[in-house]
């Protein structure tokens, strides 16, 4: 079994109209200190 390790994550918002205090959920980034590991992934949709 592969040994467990802490991640951290934060989710990456945009607020694309601050005036109407909406945003949306655009990526992520994680990060673990033990596997000296940093990713994001942004994805957004133009439409």
């Amino acid at each position: 079994m592969p040994e467990a390790h802490a991640l951290e994550y934060v989710v990456v918002r945009v607020v694309p109209r601050p005036e109407r205090e909406e945003f949306i959920n655009a990526g992520v980034i994680l990060f673990c200190r033990t596997l000296r590991f940093l990713d994001c992934r942004i994805s957004l949709d133009e439409a």
